[in-house]
């Protein structure tokens, strides 16, 4: 029995770095892959991550040319509505009193127009509901 336990020895002693070039290889081969399969998820997420936030980026810029455009319109349309009127009030013959039933034709077409109908003018105008 000694001399079995003795080969025993002098096997593992020759063979040992052997077995320890095994086991390392043995576990990179298992745990490799997996190594990989992880980066390359964590790399995934972070390109997606970087992409979103680009995406919200440029929502967000997007949003604020809509609200500046949509206020430059408004600006526009107050401008002109006040040169109109400062056209019409500064015509030969402005201040002179409109017959009852000019006036009245005129307010009916302005109010048949969607800018003009929920004006409280154009409201009083309206027969009541019943």
């Amino acid at each position: 029995m000694p001399i079995i336990i003795e080969l025993a020895q002098g096997l593992l002693r020759r063979f040992a770095p052997w077995i320890v070039i095994a086991a390392l290889v043995l576990a990179m081969a298992i745990a490799g892959p997996a190594a990989c399969r992880k980066l390359h998820t964590d790399q995934a997420r972070a390109r997606l991550g970087e992409e979103q936030a680009r995406a919200a980026s440029k929502s967000g810029e997007d949003a604020v040319a809509a609200v500046g455009a949509a206020a430059k319109r408004e600006q526009q349309s107050d401008q002109m509505g006040e040169d109109h009127e400062k056209e019409i009030r500064g015509t030969a013959g402005a201040d002179a009193p409109v017959a009852p039933a000019v006036r009245d034709v005129g307010l009916g077409s302005l109010c048949g127009r969607a800018a003009y109908r929920d004006s409280e003018r154009c409201r009083l105008r309206r027969p009541a509901t019943r």
